[in-house]
């Protein structure tokens, strides 16, 4: 087996730590005897249909408002058609804050401007000006029925039910009804902070507010995807005693 992860954007779209994602990923493959090998995608990169079928993990971080708009057009024009098709055709992806965000309709940014998102799904994020609070600070949030109830996340899960994660975004996201949330929230904002809704889960893929790095201390999704990218049922035990005490002891940190 071998994972091939297709890293969008590393330069640009990097707060946070979200590179970790990556790292972590590809470290519990290595750890199972599994080769990855992490492709980074930059707005030179030239990426194709071939290209693109190489791929079983895509993978986008959070950047800026500046860095969502200075990609932005690479992103809709040359990139976005390939990455479309791979979510519609179930590939196994996770888009995290301001990639998240562009996955929808539009971002609607502080200062009015428009940035037009792939509009893959049926949702638009707001920043509502610097007069309101942003959304920041240690979050926590329990899966969606969807996941838990899937055999696969069954076979990997060794901690639980629920994602503990760190947000800080000035833009709030408004899925449609007919979209399923990542989680649901038992502490912080998650997509708006007025609905209880947190991220997306739809197919294979992910979206989400959560950094901290987000797989850092939630193995059992890192897992989830892993399982879901290599299309095994089910992987080898790791010894994550350490990752998981840290999991616990991220959902008693304050807001």
């Amino acid at each position: 087996m071998k994972l091939t992860i297709a890293y969008f954007y590393p330069e640009l779209l990097n707060l946070y730590g979200d590179n970790g994602n990556v790292e972590i990923l590809a470290t519990r493959a290595f750890r199972r005897g599994i080769e990855a090998d992490v492709l980074r995608i930059n707005p030179s990169s030239t990426v194709t249909d071939s290209f693109m079928k190489k791929v079983n993990f895509v993978f986008m971080g959070g950047g800026p408002d500046s860095s969502q708009k200075d990609m932005g057009e690479d992103l809709k024009i040359n990139k976005g058609p390939y990455i479309k098709e791979y979510i519609e055709n179930g590939g196994v992806s996770l888009f995290v804050c301001g990639s998240y965000q562009l996955m929808g309709k539009y971002y609607k940014a502080a200062d009015g401007t428009i940035v037009d998102g792939l509009s893959v799904f049926d949702f638009y994020t707001r920043h509502f000006g610097h007069t309101r609070s942003r959304c920041v600070g240690n979050a926590v949030c329990r899966l969606s029925a969807s996941i838990i109830s899937d055999p696969i996340f069954g076979a990997v899960n060794r901690v639980g039910e629920e994602l503990v994660g760190f947000e800080n975004h000035g833009g709030r996201t408004f899925l449609a009804a007919s979209l399923k949330p990542l989680g649901t929230v038992i502490s912080g904002f998650g997509n708006n902070g007025q609905d209880g809704s947190e991220g997306l889960y739809y197919k294979n893929t992910l979206g989400t507010y959560l950094h901290g790095p987000l797989f850092s201390k939630n193995p059992h999704l890192c897992d989830f995807l892993l399982a879901k990218s290599l299309k095994v049922d089910t992987l080898k035990e790791l010894p994550d005693r350490l990752i998981i005490s840290a999991h616990t002891a991220s959902k008693k940190l304050k807001r």
